[in-house]
């Protein structure tokens, strides 16, 4: 009997030890959770989530209102180009029509009737060399489109020279004892040499462009 009380007196304090882990197994495990809950909080989250509202959208607004503005920039600054270049080209075309050459006086000889006549003229297709003598391409001289060029004098005492490609050149000419002396709105003379005449009118000439001595008829 002795023996069957002590048996029963020694399983007491075993299943007190695992009540006791139990309990404190389910506080560490407990702790642990809250303290995760804790670092994951709504209210640590909401500062990251209001400070990105916050820099994205200044940027946001940002960008379409510089837009509108460049467009318009850059469309003023084509139109005063334009208007620019437009201007350029019409204070060169004034400057190179027969009207400009209205006040050039061309020096006359104290002999001899001083006339002029109404014709266009276009290269014959022959040009040497001025100072060495020798053939040379009108193409190579004066420009690939030379040959829609013209030499025109008119009977007011005014001529237009297209000859030289891209150039349009005006000034006065007049023509007294079979020689024809023509001066450009530039000032500087033309070199020119008649060879044969026909009632007052030159029928085969040259023209002296630059050292490149273009022939005409």
């Amino acid at each position: 009997m002795a023996g069957k009380h002590t048996a029963q007196t020694n399983k007491k304090p075993v299943a007190i030890i695992v009540i006791i882990a139990v309990i404190a197994v389910g506080l560490i495990v407990g702790g642990i959770i809250f303290f995760m809950n804790n670092g994951k909080s709504p209210e640590n989250a909401n500062p990251v989530t209001t400070t990105a509202a916050v820099t994205t959208q200044p940027t946001f607004t940002s960008v379409p209102d510089s837009q509108p503005q460049t467009a318009s920039g850059a469309a003023q600054s084509t139109e005063a180009q334009t208007s620019a270049q437009n201007e350029g080209q019409s204070s060169a075309q004034e400057t190179q029509s027969p009207a400009t050459a209205q006040n050039i006086v061309v020096p006359t000889e104290a002999q001899g009737e001083v006339t002029h006549f109404n014709n266009t003229y276009i290269p014959n297709g022959r040009a040497e060399d001025a100072f060495t003598g020798e053939s040379v391409s009108l193409r190579d001289a004066l420009g690939a489109s030379y040959a829609e060029g013209a030499l025109t004098f008119n009977d007011d005492g005014t001529f237009t020279d297209t000859i030289v490609s891209g150039i349009v050149s005006s000034g006065r000419y007049n023509v007294q004892n079979d020689n024809i002396t023509a001066i450009y709105s530039d000032d500087h003379n033309m070199e020119i040499i008649v060879t044969d005449w026909n009632n007052g009118v030159p029928v085969k000439f040259s023209v002296n462009y630059g050292g490149c001595i273009v022939y005409f008829g």
